[in-house]
């Protein structure tokens, strides 16, 4: 499983980068922390509104199913794509965060439509 967070991770700096937020492994740099945990059919944000800048994303599917992670900043058309995880996986990256709205939901069939969606608010 190590494994495969690793390359979550490597994929999810990628798309970040595009989306004009960075990712980095180095979770000291992060000033704060949100933790999403996936669970049928639910995404549940620690916080409803974090600070811009280095934060560090905790994406944990706690449910019985695998889930997915996507997030758009506003209506940019880049969307960061975490990999599939499997019950009880988790994925931790530092991302660096720019103002707006973010929007995060489940992309597997079915699951935006059952309620796994949700909303983060990125303040100066």
């Amino acid at each position: 499983m190590a494994v495969l967070a690793a390359v979550a991770v490597l994929a999810a700096a990628a798309v970040w980068a595009a989306a004009g937020v960075a990712a980095n492994r180095q979770a000291s740099a992060a000033g704060g922390h949100l933790q999403v945990t996936e669970i049928e059919y639910r995404l549940m944000l620690s916080e409803a509104v974090v600070k811009a800048g280095p934060v560090s994303l905790e994406a944990i599917d706690a449910g019985m199913d695998p889930h997915d992670l996507r997030l758009r900043h506003g209506r940019s058309p880049a969307v960061f794509a975490a990999g599939s995880l499997i019950p009880g996986q988790r994925l931790d990256a530092v991302v660096n965060l720019l103002p707006g709205t973010y929007h995060l939901w489940c992309s597997l069939a079915g699951h935006w439509q059952l309620g796994m969606h949700a909303t983060l608010r990125v303040v100066r």
